[in-house]
């Protein structure tokens, strides 16, 4: 049966299905699932529950003008291969310099002989937002978007969808899926930006596929990405620790900055008339949030959180902000300063 735009499919030997909105190729169609994820499917594996109207269809069509079509390269073309068969594919930040944007830019890089049918998506507080999607050739690098430092703090993940192959009509694996979690602190941290083989500067990577010839049954599941990380993390925070350590036998180190910021809303605007509950909760954890990223970028010792008592909605979401997003330890702020009404956020251990 053909396969068109707007048909309504499910998968032949998976769980779910969606919308056909675009045909790749002959062999391949993206199909867009209820949550709004696109996915690169082989057309023999879809069923069609729902054919879609000509008038449907035509409406798709005139909608995607002007659309950039992901192109599927000339399998002819001279390309550069590697001597072994080692496939390792990474996705990198890069910090912006020389611009007046302050953030990175993201890179996906391809470092093995295999075609990528790559797609890239930010997941935010307000869903999900499409950063790239394309084919990447074997043994190179590509960039897919850019995460600004406004950004970093209300992101949750970088989720990456790749399908391989060596040629247009020959998929080589299921789609092997991996999700980056976005923690701040991480960003602001420098021993995580490495010397690396694939740029001049330094750079936070993550390894998202290694395997030793070609791609065979050892592809590791998210599960064991996100285990490799955490020891990645591990190992850098062993290194770091013992750098202190050794710094310690020849200088005393300063003491690291205190900061201290008010959160009341008389403190943060000149008038809350006509400002909702909802509005005066996001205006105090806007500023809660661009506090913590300067004192992390100034490697502050600790900061104080003044929230008050009032009902407790401030607070409860602070910490769970501190839990969640930044991953840090804090405690109730001294008491005999601030009462009940403050937060102790701790960035330094040492002070």
């Amino acid at each position: 049966m053909n396969i068109n735009i707007g048909d309504k499919v499910r998968f032949l030997n998976d769980v779910g299905g969606g919308t056909v909105v675009e045909k790749i190729n002959k062999t391949q169609a993206m199909v867009r699932d209820a949550n709004g994820f696109e996915y690169p499917y082989p057309v023999n594996e879809l069923v069609v529950i729902e054919k879609a109207s000509q008038v449907q269809e035509e409406k798709k069509i005139e909608k995607k003008e002007g659309k950039k079509n992901v192109e599927i390269p000339d399998m002819k073309k001279n390309i550069e291969l590697k001597d072994n068969n080692d496939s390792e594919v990474l996705f990198a930040f890069i910090k912006k310099i020389n611009t007046n944007e302050d953030g990175f830019d993201c890179y996906l890089i391809n470092d093995s002989n295999f075609y990528i049918f790559y797609h890239v998506v930010l997941r935010g507080e307000n869903g999900y937002e499409k950063l790239d999607a394309e084919v990447l050739e074997p043994n190179t690098k590509i960039a897919v978007g850019e995460l600004f430092r406004n950004q970093i703090n209300f992101s949750k993940e970088i989720i990456i969808q790749m399908l391989f192959f060596n040629h247009p009509y020959q998929v080589l694996r299921n789609m092997v899926e991996r999700r980056i979690k976005i923690v701040p602190i991480n960003f602001f941290q420098e021993h995580r930006f490495l010397e690396n083989d694939f740029f001049d500067e330094k750079a936070y990577i993550f390894e998202l596929l290694k395997e030793k010839q070609g791609l065979g049954e050892s592809l590791i599941s998210q599960e064991d990405f996100e285990n490799n990380q955490i020891n990645k993390d591990r190992l850098i925070l062993i290194r770091e620790e013992e750098q202190e350590d050794k710094s310690k036998r020849y200088s005393q180190r300063k003491k690291a900055p205190e900061i201290e910021v008010d959160l009341h809303i008389n403190q943060l605007v000149d008038s809350v008339i006509g400002l909702s509950n909802a509005e005066i909760l996001k205006i105090q954890m806007d500023t809660f949030h661009k506090t913590m990223t300067d004192a992390i970028m100034n490697k502050a010792g600790k900061v104080i959180l003044i929230h008050g008592i009032g009902n407790g909605t401030l607070k409860a979401a602070l910490r769970e902000s501190l839990d969640v997003q930044y991953k840090l330890p804090y405690e109730d702020a001294s008491f005999r300063e601030y009462g009940f009404g403050a937060t102790m956020v701790i960035l330094n251990s040492g002070n």
